[in-house]
């Protein structure tokens, strides 16, 4: 979470940033947009990708361990995130791969 928002894990006189992340993934999206853009980028260019990855992690951190992904389907979702997006084209190195499950 900390790399996709730029945000601390918890600042002084700011709330967690698990919570922060829930409150905006349950907020009104749509309306909203992303809840943070890439800097030195345009906005929005990446932002899809990221909040994608940002929901990913809030699954990963509800507050019931059985409500929480596995990992067979925390990469399903990852692999998902990168299939649609022209922003990981490329980023792949020959020596690292993932394995189809």
């Amino acid at each position: 979470m900390e790399l996709a928002t730029g945000r601390r894990a918890v600042d002084e006189g700011e709330e967690c940033l698990v919570e922060w992340a829930r409150q905006e993934m349950t907020g009104n999206m749509t309306a909203k947009g992303s809840p943070f853009t890439l800097s030195g980028t345009k906005p929005g260019n990446g932002a899809e990708e990221l909040t994608e990855l940002l929901k990913v992690s809030v699954k990963c951190t509800a507050d019931h361990p059985q409500a929480r992904p596995n990992m067979k389907e925390v990469l399903a979702m990852l692999v998902k995130i990168s299939r649609k997006s022209e922003l990981f084209n490329g980023l792949s190195s020959p020596g690292y791969s993932h394995r189809e499950m």
